[in-house]
């Protein structure tokens, strides 16, 4: 298979997973009681994945930039085309350049294609980029700007604090039936519900910032969960690419500089 015609289809797969990725993540931010999905988290790794080796593979700036341009275009086209998502866009595309740099570097600098080492180098940057994307959304979102107008926690909030109420009070409630003891657990409930809200009312006008900030910090810190996790999926990607001889690995002679005193 010609060169030119894995390119367009390496452009093809990116765009389906980022056309099913940022859906998901319109789905989630436009719901009033939002559910993560399994589907959502491993959409998200196979496009970093199949992002990180379209960098390998197709070494050049300009793919770099297509392939970034690719991802950008089905998110701006569910959060719009405005000055902040485009440059959200801006840091994502130098996010993917930094990736193209270290992988890069990763190649020239040795004698052996590893493919597990030059994955890890290069998916932090596009992991990076996408979280700045997401924390733009997030900004952005239906959820955050009620938060901001209705200067309460929405509804997905306290079904999470029903939850932890019951799984931590609701065993030591002893009561001579199950109504009563779901009324007292509804009755905790609603007054810690209403102290978080009465507690944050001065900040809700901060919402959107907050939100996008405190959900990039947590993305953050799960972002060598989430690398770890692509360098395997684009690890297995590899090794089908190679018994399919999609891609090959050829050695040939190359000068290496000596220090010499």
């Amino acid at each position: 298979m010609q060169s030119k015609y894995k390119l367009i289809i390496w452009h093809v797969v990116i765009a389906v997973l980022s056309w099913q990725f940022w859906r998901y993540i319109s789905y989630l931010f436009e719901s009033s009681t939002p559910s993560f999905e399994p589907a959502g988290v491993l959409n998200f790794i196979l496009l970093a994945s199949f992002i990180a080796l379209g960098l390998i593979l197709f070494r050049q700036k300009r793919w770099a930039l297509s392939l970034g341009s690719v991802n950008a275009l089905f998110y701006l086209i569910y959060f719009g085309f405005n000055p902040l998502n485009l440059l959200g866009v801006a840091i994502l595309i130098a996010f993917l350049f930094f990736s193209r740099m270290h992988i890069n570097a990763e190649i020239n600098e040795r004698t052996k294609v590893n493919s597990r080492v030059i994955l890890r180098r290069g998916l932090m940057g596009i992991v990076i980029g996408i979280f700045v994307l997401i924390s733009f959304a997030a900004y952005q979102s239906p959820l955050a700007k009620d938060i901001e107008r209705s200067k309460n926690l929405p509804l997905g909030a306290q079904l999470f604090v029903r939850g932890i109420v019951e799984s931590t009070i609701g065993p030591r409630v002893e009561t001579g039936s199950e109504i009563e003891k779901q009324n007292i657990i509804t009755q905790i409930t609603n007054e810690t519900f209403g102290e978080m809200n009465t507690f944050l009312k001065p900040y809700f006008q901060y919402a959107p910032p907050l939100l996008a900030f405190g959900l990039f910090l947590i993305l953050w810190g799960l972002s060598w969960v989430f690398v770890q996790l692509s360098v395997l999926v684009g690890i297995l990607i590899f090794l089908i690419l190679k018994k399919t001889n999609i891609v090959r690995i050829e050695e040939r002679d190359v000068k290496a500089e000596m220090l010499v005193v």
